[in-house]
């Protein structure tokens, strides 16, 4: 009765955790437990993985505002998450969260949390200052190894993509981000996943690129001209008019077209979203004096697809941009620096992979499957239906893509020395499956298409259970009764490991047995 009013007071009535039977107290199990140990049994609005950044308050004294971006959401209503209130806003993550801004601080949102610690022990990329104390997790040797520029593209273009891929913009994206979050890329957990984290981003960067080959998306940017005037312009193609083999456009967009309308929401403008523009063909000054107006549209004026990882429409450029300057204006007001600046282009990339959640407000992200060493997590989440199931035909070209994500991720992971499992849903708790990937895996290895994926496993430093079992027969009585407390934490798959584990099992089916008698 104690528990029910309590929760009444808290819980909306026909919230779905408002209980709805009594206790039993004449249970005689439940007269073993105290009024705390049960209380701690119950699941309370404080256990959700989905709570405001401003549960419980604001530590140092901050206000709680809002996210508009993620759904229209004002400060006013985010503020009394800070004092308690867990239903809408508070209970998607990120829609609130605890900012400095009467300061002058950055309205930066927050990335959703994984649960894992920062590891301060690693040093992602090496610099002056490196020691042969520090662990390195990305040399400049490994990453050269895995990004690999593949371009035919004019010498005289500035930037090169030798320059737009290079580990030194890689690097400082990185440190960018990080700084202005508590949920660090890369950064996170072990070593081990550090490294899964670092080869899985950067296996679908290479396919997202095709083979670190483009920056912008080609179509979109057919034969694009730097004019006298120093701006990129781009001659936007429609599909259908665009050859993929030859990069021939047989007839511009804006020969039928009076402006170019792609890739802009006008429902998600202002605060959750860069403003829409009225794209219309421009005049290209050319060096020896002559004007191209054939087609052509500055670069900076439209958000199609550029980026390390996928990043378009207006509401992307615009999340982007708050996320790595806490500014909109960084990006809406120049769209294609994310194509020019090396920094930029892989700061979007991060983005995506630490703050796209599967169903937009709500659901995992990359990064938090990545933790779990779930490869197939992360494309579920980045690309959904596009490409999961895995052998589903949605188009010729995401199929094709799949197959690269699986042959550079075997690549990136022999370079960085570490395994990654197609599909590691052990633990069903935000676990996102991406079907038949590991299936899809099995083949491509047999066949020989993902060549890279036939020798991995020897280069792996620390192997996953399913490269190298160690252990295929159920648990004897020999091993329960080695375990101790002391040893949980040892080897994570010796005796005392494999112990600590199977009494993990069973004390968690106990507390859900003893959860179910209360729920009686």
């Amino acid at each position: 009765r104690m528990v029910n009013t309590m929760n009444k007071h808290i819980l909306p009535p026909h919230h779905p955790n408002t209980p709805t039977r009594r206790l039993r107290t004449t249970t005689p199990l439940l007269k073993l437990l105290t009024l705390s140990q049960l209380l701690l049994l119950l699941p309370t609005p404080t256990q959700s993985a989905n709570l405001s950044n401003c549960k419980g308050g604001c530590p140092l004294g901050e206000l709680c505002i809002g996210n508009p971006f993620s759904q229209p959401v004002s400060d006013s209503e985010c503020s009394p998450c800070a004092m308690g209130q867990y239903w809408w806003p508070c209970n998607f993550e990120t829609l609130c969260f605890c900012n400095d801004i009467d300061n002058g601080g950055a309205r930066i949102p927050p990335a959703p949390l994984s649960g894992e610690k920062v590891n301060d022990a690693i040093q992602l990329c090496e610099d002056d200052s490196t020691t042969d104390n520090v662990t390195v997790i990305l040399t400049r040797e490994m990453f050269d190894q895995i990004v690999k520029v593949n371009s035919t593209e004019d010498p005289q273009q500035s930037p090169s993509l030798q320059d737009v891929f290079g580990y030194g913009g890689f690097c400082a994206a990185v440190s960018q981000y990080n700084q202005n979050h508590d949920e660090k890329f890369a950064g996170m957990g072990t070593d081990e996943q550090i490294r899964r984290e670092v080869a899985a981003f950067l296996a679908h960067v290479a396919a997202d690129t095709f083979g670190f080959s483009t920056i912008r998306e080609d179509h979109h940017c057919v034969d694009p001209v730097v004019g006298s005037d120093g701006i990129t312009y781009c001659k936007p193609c429609k599909e259908e008019h665009y050859d993929k083999e030859t990069k021939v456009c047989s007839q511009a967009y804006l020969a039928t077209e009076t402006s170019y309308t792609e890739f802009c929401d006008e429902t998600r403008q202002g605060q959750q979203g860069c403003d829409c523009r009225n794209v219309t063909a421009a005049p290209v000054p050319l060096a020896n004096g002559a004007i191209d107006v054939s087609g052509y549209i500055p670069a900076h004026s439209a958000y199609f697809t550029r980026g390390a990882i996928a990043l378009s429409w207006n509401y992307d450029y615009y999340g982007a941009s708050m996320a790595l300057t806490g500014s909109a204006s960084a990006l809406c007001d120049s769209p294609d620096v994310v194509a020019t600046n090396s920094q930029y282009f892989w700061g979007a990339g991060i983005y995506k992979w630490m703050e796209k959640m599967q169903f937009g407000t709500t659901g995992s992200t990359a990064h938090r499957q990545i933790m779990k060493g779930n490869f197939g997590g992360t494309v579920e989440v980045l690309y959904g239906e596009l490409e999961c199931p895995a052998s589903q035909w949605t188009s010729l070209v995401h199929v094709g893509m799949v197959k690269e994500r699986i042959a550079h991720v075997c690549n990136a992971g022999a370079v960085l020395g570490v395994y990654i499992e197609m599909d590691q849903c052990d633990v069903p708790i935000d676990c996102v499956e991406c079907k038949e990937l590991k299936d899809l895996y099995e083949q491509c290895k047999a066949d020989g298409t993902c060549a890279a994926c036939a020798t991995w496993t020897d280069f792996v430093r620390s192997s996953a259970p399913t490269v190298a079992p160690l252990r295929v027969q159920p648990p004897s009585w020999d091993d329960w009764s080695h375990y101790s407390p002391s040893s949980a934490a040892g080897n994570r798959f010796g005796r005392s490991g494999r112990s600590n584990q199977h009494l993990g099992l069973i004390s968690a089916c106990s507390v859900l047995f003893l959860v179910s008698l209360l729920l009686c």
